[in-house]
């Protein structure tokens, strides 16, 4: 997008984050999801229009006039990988659109090569282009999700993203009632 980077979402986090506002709140604000902000604040611009970008920077009073235009390459993580089976519950599910994306949690390497929640290998550059991975759902350089669609998701991503996201938060407070010493 054009005039924004991630520079700009990052002042944009930290302004809201100055004004004590939850990211649902702005999201209420300026009229968008609040997941669309959370995605925002992670460098994905496009997840939400100009229009509503220069509205959180409105409400926010941060004059971005100064960003430059370019373009929008996640970060890489240093030393640090994700999961790439779908079924992992440290790949949470979420909508943009009808299409079915998937959050990646990054993991430590220093914790081992295989993941923490699954113990799946662990990858740390794009499947496709070889980039190393960033915070996002997918590659900044080519667009590819990390995590690859399941094979059981059919035509209500919705809806099934939705149950995806009970059933991990379900076995997250069984972890965190059962085993308090297990790392999250």
């Amino acid at each position: 997008m054009s005039g924004f980077t991630t520079e700009s979402c990052r002042q944009l986090r930290l302004a809201r984050r100055e004004k004590g506002l939850t990211q649902a709140e702005l999201a209420q604000r300026v009229g968008c999801q609040q997941s669309a902000i959370s995605m925002m604040e992670s460098g994905r611009m496009s997840a939400l229009a100009r229009e509503t970008l220069e509205k959180i920077a409105s409400e926010l009073g941060v004059a971005l006039e100064g960003a430059t235009s370019a373009p929008m390459i996640s970060t890489p993580l240093a030393g640090h990988a994700f999961c790439t089976d779908p079924e992992c519950p440290a790949n949470v599910p979420f909508v943009v659109g009808n299409e079915l994306l998937f959050w990646p949690r990054p993991q430590p390497m220093a914790g081992g090569r295989h993941c923490a929640c699954c113990g799946e290998v662990l990858a740390s550059v794009c499947v496709k282009c070889g980039t190393p991975a960033g915070g996002g759902a997918c590659c900044g350089a080519c667009g590819t999700p990390f995590v690859p669609l399941p094979a059981d998701v059919r035509t209500d991503v919705e809806a099934w993203a939705a149950a995806r996201r009970r059933q991990i938060a379900e076995w997250r407070a069984l972890l965190a009632s059962d085993a308090p010493a297990i790392v999250r």
